[in-house]
């Protein structure tokens, strides 16, 4: 009498979303070849489990044409993290040890689950239960893997880069940085080096301009890796009130200070598992800089009024327009802090520096604004005259993408029309000053200068923006601006007339 067939696997992200994508997934890929005609199909979840039910209703119609009785069935797997070899080795050793005792046919997919996961996978079902292997991907469909070597546990902790890299489906990671496309040599460069990165579970720091995307890179950093599965936080640091870096970083305790009514988490233990943005890193004071590297050398936190710290598990990948290692040699950025930080090491350049990538990059600004207002009452959607693209083109945009962005939305909604022109991207510019026009340029002394004038609207310029970097505080404002005291500051603004609301 054959064996039955069993499929092992643990459920991953391209299976849950394969339904809302219109297409197979690795699960029901391998389920749907009639090469391989399987019984049953176990999968073990430790995410998604609120849509399990739907999961298996749509696995259950797609297999409905296959002619063969299926069984699906799932079990929940507590994990702590998607690097948690311990429990992802206990969960993959109970579910082989029972089956293996039933004489059954074990088949493991190494498609789906993370490369932790897929290697535990990989380890086990060749070294000790000699089972068949199997992935499948959109350029090769569904193979079979052959490894000839055995291995423990032991040496397993020690593979997650190599065999995680073997074990997954190494183009799935090039999926989540789609969205951002480049025909410049230097941001290709940095992109290809994103990709290999989000491998790695390592510590990164991307530097630019404000407003060339550092959060969007580090998102998809995020996506591409292990922790794909659990929290995305983002935190700027720029704008966390001085008094309560403490609280809004590690948490706090009820009781901890005037005001705290209740346990509040903090952001490290929000990420718990995932990926923690620290946005603005810079801008962090020297005693916090000191504590979060103490938490990264130790892996615990300790909230703000508690008497015992707490084991914490996240990536930090931290982002700054500011040059960290000028601020190390300045006393204003701790070099531990930025060696322990900068393992993986990323710099996104600005937008004039990228004029190739600026017509699809208008496109797809384009698309993205239409899909977004489609639902809003008497929007109509809008294209973009090539006259406009070229006008876009010569523009220096020192606010880089994100002013861009602000720029195109403004003028779809000031324009009447279906298509915008030049006049309506001219329009929606905002106007930038003689300050900020001549930064970095020698005027014509021949032609005369009002130089307390342009002094003036210098000040006016760089106030406002550390206002902006800081929201608005001005202890943080004055340091960045290398005055001493805030005071200084708050006369500058009053003398000058500028609008702390701006």
């Amino acid at each position: 009498m054959p064996k039955k067939r069993i499929l092992l696997t643990w459920l991953g992200q391209q299976d849950v979303l394969a339904e809302e994508k219109e297409a197979e997934g690795p699960v029901a890929a391998i389920l749907a070849s009639s090469d391989w005609p399987f019984d049953e199909v176990k999968i073990l979840a430790n995410n998604w489990l609120d849509r399990l039910e739907q999961y298996e209703g749509w696995l259950s119609s797609k297999m409905a044409g296959i002619n063969r009785p299926l069984k699906i069935s799932f079990r929940e797997a507590a994990l702590e993290s998607p690097i948690d070899y311990s429990g992802i080795y206990q969960v993959a050793r109970e579910e082989l040890d029972h089956l293996a005792a039933k004489d059954i046919r074990i088949t493991l997919n190494l498609t789906s689950g993370t490369p932790a996961m897929i290697a535990t996978w990989l380890l086990l079902g060749k070294g000790v239960y000699g089972t068949e292997l199997v992935q499948t991907s959109w350029q090769s469909g569904l193979s079979s893997i052959e490894l000839p070597f055995d291995i423990s546990l032991e040496y397993l902790q020690h593979q997650d880069g190599l065999l995680g890299q073997i074990a997954s489906n190494a183009s799935d990671v090039d999926v989540h940085f789609d969205h951002i496309q480049t025909h410049s040599a230097t941001m290709s460069e940095t992109i290809a080096l994103a990709k290999r990165i989000a491998l790695r579970d390592i510590p990164v720091v991307i530097q630019g301009d404000s407003g060339t995307g550092k959060e969007v890179v580090a998102r998809a950093i995020h996506q591409a890796s292990v922790r794909a599965s659990e929290p995305f936080v983002p935190v700027n640091c720029g704008a966390i009130p001085e008094g309560l870096v403490d609280s809004h970083l590690f948490g706090h305790v009820k009781g901890a200070f005037t005001g705290a009514v209740s346990n509040r988490k903090g952001v490290f233990d929000q990420a718990h598992g995932g990926t923690l943005f620290l946005d603005e890193v810079g801008e962090l004071p020297l005693d916090a800089q000191a504590k979060l590297l103490r938490v990264l050398q130790e892996k615990e936190v300790m909230p703000v009024g508690a008497s015992r710290a707490h084991k914490t598990d996240v990536r930090i990948i931290a982002a700054t327009h500011r040059d960290l290692l000028a601020m190390v040699e300045a006393g204003d950025f701790r070099e531990d802090l930025f060696y322990r930080l900068a393992v993986g090491l990323l710099s996104l350049p600005p937008l004039r520096s990228r004029q190739e990538d600026i017509p699809d990059l208008v496109w797809r600004l384009m698309e993205q604004l239409n899909q977004e207002a489609r639902t809003q009452p008497g929007y109509k959607s809008k294209k973009i005259s090539k006259n406009a693209i070229n006008f876009i083109c010569s523009q220096p945009w020192l606010g880089n993408i994100r002013e861009l962005w602000n720029t195109l939305v403004r003028a779809s909604v000031w324009s009447d029309g279906d298509c915008l022109e030049r006049h309506h991207i001219e329009k929606a510019m905002i106007k930038r000053g003689p300050a900020v026009s001549h930064l970095g340029q020698r005027r014509d002394v021949s032609q005369g200068v009002d130089i307390s004038k342009i002094v003036d609207e210098t000040k006016v310029y760089y106030i406002k923006e550390a206002l902006k970097l800081t929201a608005g505080q001005k202890v943080k404002a004055a340091r960045l601006l290398g005055i001493s005291n805030h005071q200084t500051l708050s006369n500058w603004i009053n003398q000058l007339g500028i609008s702390e609301t701006d």
